[in-house]
């Protein structure tokens, strides 16, 4: 039994002019055992019954004792138990009017009090939430920067290796586009669009930077190329982190097709077990 159903109902009104079941009754009682307004408010209405009830006798009282009084004399109460009774009347109305006023004050303050708790949890959920969005945006952006960073760093070494290789005789043709595509891992629980890879047709080779998000330090990382259908279509391992929290390959452009594909990195773990560190989704593709 709640607040709700006890004000709807008047069950503390019923309960004191004893119009309960016995059930009910029960259910009101271990109520307001632990229910401190509840109790004021059955104070206040057995106080209410209790003084109409005083009234009723004093009323009762005047009247026998009018009765037994003499026919002239009781000639001359007539206007005076008049008056009473009025007066009695007037008494029981203001008694019953301070009552009602005092239940649904009662009612609107519990009501009151009701709204602001539920305002205040539904605050306190909004600003987590924002915090939360804040805390989201904060890393993600963290996470571009440290890629462009890296992607610079990477394309800083191939232009150092470049002018290294011009300097050295060789047979063959170099490379001189040679793309970087910088990973986004999957986090747990989400899906997120897969990195787009469009390599220039131009372009022999190309390279993955490989953000690891695992905060653990492992001696050695391997990493595997799964197509659509689950098949291992490129693995390597021996790879290590580097200053960046990252790891670095280089692909041949004619190992892949067009498509989508899952790039899993897998940490060495003792004794000698490998454990999925990173899921990183991308759809390769060729411009002409």
């Amino acid at each position: 039994m709640n607040h709700e159903y006890i004000n709807e109902f008047n069950v503390i009104d019923q309960y004191v002019l004893g119009h309960l079941t016995a059930n009910e009754a029960e259910e009101f009682e271990d109520h307001f055992v632990d229910c401190p307004a509840c109790v004021e408010q059955l104070n206040v209405t057995k106080n209410l019954v209790q003084g109409l009830k005083g009234l009723a006798v004093q009323e009762t009282l005047e009247r026998e004792r009018v009765s037994a009084s003499s026919g002239w004399g009781r000639k001359l109460l007539v206007p005076n138990r008049l008056s009473a009774a009025i007066a009695l009347s007037s008494i029981v109305l203001v008694g019953v009017l301070t009552f009602v006023g005092f239940r649904r004050f009662t009612q609107l303050e519990a009501e009151l009090r009701q709204t602001r708790q539920a305002a205040s949890i539904s605050r306190q959920e909004h600003q987590s939430s924002l915090a939360a969005t804040a805390e989201t945006e904060r890393q993600a952006l963290a996470t571009r920067q440290q890629l462009a960073q890296r992607v610079d760093e990477l394309e800083r070494k191939l232009k150092e290796d470049r002018r290294t290789q011009s300097s050295v005789p060789y047979s063959g043709t170099s490379d001189v586009n040679f793309p970087i595509f910088a990973l986004v891992s999957a986090v747990r629980g989400q899906a997120p669009p897969p990195t787009e890879i469009a390599l220039p047709a131009s372009s022999s080779r190309f390279a993955l930077s490989i953000p690891i998000e695992d905060t653990r330090d492992f001696s050695v990382y391997r990493v595997a190329i799964l197509d659509q259908k689950g098949r291992t279509v490129w693995r390597r391992n021996g790879f290590r982190l580097d200053q960046y929290r990252s790891l670095s390959l280089s692909l041949n452009s004619n190992l892949l097709s067009p498509g989508t594909y899952d790039l899993t990195v897998e940490a060495l773990t003792p004794p000698n077990s490998w454990n999925t560190v990173g899921n990183y989704p991308f759809r390769f593709n060729r411009r002409r």
